[in-house]
């Protein structure tokens, strides 16, 4: 199993990317896993539903489970962090594509659009190995792709497995 996060600014497809990238490894018969990471506090559960209730009455951990799904809710007094997470729950795939977590541990891919108005972030974080644009972004050291060239971008994350 192999993670690899794809960071950018709020706004620059960060999601829409990695939905599209998703599709074409799983198309190669890539076994793929994903997590959303997001450095605010938030509440994940809907307010009022049963497991929300439960949660908030102090129940610890809290299971939903439907004929086609299932959740979790583990509080974060667990112990609980997402290399453990990766762990635990994603030994059975060959790549993790993690939204966010800038300061995470494992090589990224950086989206980014002009369009923001902020700079790039790879001058400023580790393990970067590429760029993904829509306009050209001056000279880098990184492999550079177009957002559109979603075939070249999941080969490339192949190689960084």
């Amino acid at each position: 199993m192999t993670p690899i996060h794809i960071v950018g600014h709020a706004g620059c497809g960060k999601t829409t990317l990695i939905v599209d990238l998703v599709k074409k490894l799983v198309n190669k018969n890539i076994r793929v896993g994903t997590m959303k990471h997001s450095a605010h506090v938030h509440e994940l559960d809907k307010p009022g539903k049963d497991s929300f209730r439960h949660r908030t009455a102090g129940a610890a951990p809290v299971t939903v489970i439907t004929e086609e799904l299932s959740a979790v809710y583990l509080p974060k007094a667990f112990g609980i962090s997402p290399e453990k997470i990766l762990e635990t729950y994603y030994t059975n795939v060959d790549i993790v594509l993690i939204e966010g977590w800038i300061s995470g541990p494992f090589q990224k891919i950086e989206i980014w659009r002009k369009i923001i108005g902020r700079p790039p972030l790879f001058k400023g974080i580790k393990l970067v190995k590429a760029i993904v644009v829509e306009e050209p972004i001056g000279n880098t050291d990184l492999r550079v792709f177009q957002r559109s060239e979603v075939d070249s971008i999941a080969d490339f994350l192949l190689t960084l497995t």
